[in-house]
């Protein structure tokens, strides 16, 4: 693991203990049920995020390596929605995947660990929807993430907790899947009916 990547998981792992002692300090002046079980939620989140850095040591000294296997990408968005880190009541359904490819090969542990960052990061502007669904354009598999929220540039509602790994690791993520002809890559466009859409391409 290379220091730019492990400077960026410590830094993620500083925010969310922070969040973590905020919420602990609030529960100890003011006991209550609710309070403490969205604790204990974040405790859960923050030992799910442990091994999925844990998992990245499995990579090269210098850059991320994926261990790809042939995949269903429906059956892997579909798996998205069960995942444990995700909040109470937040928003997420599958949209139609017909413009996808039956099989692709990625690593889907590392797909996984940037798609659940964007998750959280949709889910902390979402107001009622957030969508994923996923195509075939041209040599590249498309994995999306679309939000209801005010878009690019809106001010986040909860910026104080946030727990995804953040843009840049999900570009390592996406550039580990490289080909001769082609790069990974992650985009971050507007929606055209309004909110955020992250993107990512494997090829």
């Amino acid at each position: 693991m290379n220091n730019e990547m492990l400077a960026l998981l410590v830094h993620d792992i500083k925010n969310q203990l922070g969040v973590l002692e905020a919420e602990l300090s609030l529960l100890e002046a003011e006991p209550e049920q609710g309070r403490a079980h969205r604790a204990h939620q974040h405790c859960a989140q923050l030992r799910q995020r442990l091994i999925a850095y844990l998992l990245l040591y499995s990579g090269s000294e210098n850059r991320m390596t994926a261990a790809a296997s042939d995949e269903s990408p429906s059956e892997f968005l579909n798996s998205l929605l069960n995942v444990s880190s995700r909040p109470d009541g937040a928003p997420l359904r599958v949209d139609s995947c017909l413009e996808a490819p039956p099989f692709w090969y990625f690593d889907p542990r590392l797909v996984r660990i940037a798609m659940e960052a964007g998750l959280h990061n949709a889910w902390r502007f979402a107001r009622s929807d957030v969508v994923l669904s996923a195509k075939q354009s041209g040599d590249f598999l498309v994995l999306s993430i679309e939000d209801d929220g005010l878009g690019l540039g809106a001010k986040d509602p909860s910026a104080e907790s946030s727990t995804g790994l953040g843009m840049e690791l999900c570009a390592m993520v996406a550039k580990a899947h490289s080909t001769a002809a082609h790069e990974g890559r992650v985009e971050l466009t507007p929606r055209p009916q309004g909110g955020t859409r992250f993107e990512m391409w494997l090829p």
